[in-house]
């Protein structure tokens, strides 16, 4: 990915932003401590294995190197709260909603909507290796929806890739009469 400056706020929309990562990493512990976040975002199933302090240091300090790492938040009672967490980078960019009750909602889509723009703003063409664990249909879902194609797939996992360019290229043609 192209040097760039990290932006400190990447809107989304008016209730929806990211927020870079601030060098907190042990924010991250209790969320990565949840069951459904550790299976579905680190593929660990054995909980005796979830993620402690020097796992999640090691993953913020990873991700914040290989792409620019944000946390995702919400307006909530006139306060952007943090709800989870997204990586913009050209290889697998990895997203986790923290927050139960704002799963479902379309957020992740969004977010991936921006990553996806930022990346584009970035002179990126294309997204690679997108792993998704093959147990977590919404994100296969996400995924698909957002016009990622699987392009492989081991025991665990289903590999997509995007087209940024034939994306963005579809977007801005415009129907001619």
């Amino acid at each position: 990915m192209p040097p760039d400056r990290q932006p400190d706020i990447l809107p989304v929309s008016g209730t929806l932003r990211l927020k870079q990562y601030d060098g907190h990493y042990e924010r991250f512990l209790a969320p990565y401590r949840d069951p459904y976040i550790y299976q579905n975002s680190e593929g660990i199933l054995d909980d005796d294995k979830k993620p402690d302090l020097d796992y999640v240091r090691g993953m913020c300090q990873y991700l914040s190197q290989a792409g620019e790492l944000y946390y995702i938040q919400v307006l909530e009672n006139g306060a952007f709260v943090t709800i989870g967490d997204v990586t913009v980078k050209e290889e697998n960019p990895p997203i986790a909603i923290w927050e139960a009750r704002f799963r479902g909602r379309g957020i992740g889509t969004a977010v991936m909507r921006a990553v996806i723009d930022r990346l584009w703003a970035l002179g990126v063409r294309r997204v690679t290796g997108s792993a998704v664990y093959k147990w977590n249909l919404s994100s296969q879902r996400m995924h698909l929806g957002l016009g990622f194609r699987c392009v492989g797939e081991s025991e665990q996992e289903f590999f997509y890739d995007l087209d940024i360019a034939a994306l963005k290229g579809s977007e801005e043609k415009t129907p001619t009469d």
